[in-house]
């Protein structure tokens, strides 16, 4: 019976001396490239965990690689370094240290637009107030601001940049004012959800549109027989059949309500009928929930959700007041957000409902005619086909 405990004795001490401890904070001493020893393993190792290193063939010599690690970590503090001073160690080595997919709300280098024009009488809401004023319109690329403001629609668009994650973002407010609502257009005019078309294409065939967004790209999910998730679009359902596993996208509702409000359901929580009950219009069906009745939703632990991918929110603040966050990703001067990045984002300007849309490349933002996130070194034709929008026209 002392033979199989003596045997496990013997493992714990050589996995004791094959395996780098972490050291305890009064032993944490600087390190810098040069630097050897089981503390750089212990290091490297951590790092590793928390996804800078992609490999866990990693020597014992503090490298150069290892102090643009050590740089990275800092840098989601938004300090900036690439020594491992005690300090840096003791907060790479704690349970809440930040991983190489955190991508902080706000840092020190995020900047947005520094100017601001003149605007004409504005109502409570936001809007003209001369509803029959000509549409006020402003656009400033360089300084990354863009206005529309007319009798019934406020269109507010501002580019920010953070260079220390970086990451660059568009944040749109809209308000909607004398019976003027949220729609959906379609590629085709018999909306049959079955052609697709460039958005650029899709917004020119719809005169009167000043905003779209790209939506749930439920098109690809019909043409690939897969399951769509309960779609109505301008009052025609599309589709009533969804599912309950939280598999990626969890094909979570946020539906268009009578009265201007935009409401958040789990993907099964009404038929299609219900809906059209309800006089909803318009459901959009992606995921995950962000935010719910203003708290954060805490499912949000979905594929790909702590990734760094160009992302597309849906949000409203008040009924007819709605915000969109629309990130940039995939490309060399910006690397994109996580789910939690965004849940975070609308939290912090008091959003009641938000919800994840399709991102990757099908993240899409049009306003007055141009895409404003698009890459001028990308071609309108390389861009992925949708067979509806999000839109707003006035």
């Amino acid at each position: 019976m002392k033979r199989p405990f003596v045997r496990f004795l013997s493992v714990l001490a050589l996995l004791c001396v094959l395996v780098p401890a972490v050291p305890a904070r009064a032993e944490y001493r600087a390190l810098t490239v040069g630097d050897k020893g089981q503390d750089v393993v212990a290091l490297k190792k951590r790092l590793y965990e928390l996804g800078y290193f992609k490999t866990k063939s990693f020597g014992d010599t503090f490298t150069k690689d290892t102090a643009g690690k050590i740089r990275c970590f800092v840098s989601k503090y938004g300090e900036d370094g690439d020594i491992a001073t005690p300090e840096v160690q003791e907060r790479l080595y704690a349970e809440d240290a930040r991983p190489e997919s955190y991508v902080p709300m706000t840092g020190p280098a995020s900047v947005g637009p520094t100017v601001q024009p003149e605007l004409p009488t504005l109502s409570a809401d936001g809007t003209l107030a001369d509803k029959s004023a000509a549409p006020f319109l402003y656009k400033n690329a360089e300084a990354g601001l863009w206005l529309y403001i007319s009798g019934t629609l406020s269109v507010e668009i501002k580019r920010f940049e953070d260079r220390v994650s970086n990451l660059m973002w568009l944040e749109t407010r809209v308000r909607l004012s004398g019976g003027n609502r949220i729609r959906t257009i379609f590629s085709d005019e018999q909306m049959t959800a079955k052609r697709f078309d460039k958005p650029l294409n899709i917004v020119k065939k719809h005169p009167g549109v000043v905003l779209a967004f790209s939506d749930d790209f439920f098109g690809w999910r019909k043409d690939a027989k897969d399951i769509q998730g309960i779609i109505i679009r301008e009052g025609r359902v599309y589709s009533d059949v969804t599912r309950t596993t939280r598999k990626f996208p969890p094909l979570d509702v946020i539906a268009a309500l009578p009265d201007g409000s935009l409401r958040t359901f789990a993907p099964d929580a009404h038929t299609a009928q219900e809906y059209l009950d309800m006089g909803v219009e318009n459901t959009w069906a992606f995921g995950p929930i962000l935010v719910q009745n203003g708290e954060a939703f805490r499912d949000t632990d979905v594929e790909d959700g702590n990734t760094r991918q160009p992302r597309q929110g849906m949000g409203m603040l008040a009924p007819n007041d709605y915000l969109f966050l629309t990130v940039m990703g995939r490309r060399k001067d910006s690397e994109g957000c996580t789910i939690q990045w965004l849940q975070n984002r609308f939290l912090g300007y008091g959003v009641q409902e938000a919800i994840n849309l399709d991102g990757g490349n099908s993240t899409m933002l049009v306003f007055d005619g141009e895409m404003l996130n698009k890459v001028k070194t990308v071609s309108e034709s390389s861009l992925r086909s949708m067979v509806s929008m999000i839109a707003f026209t006035d």
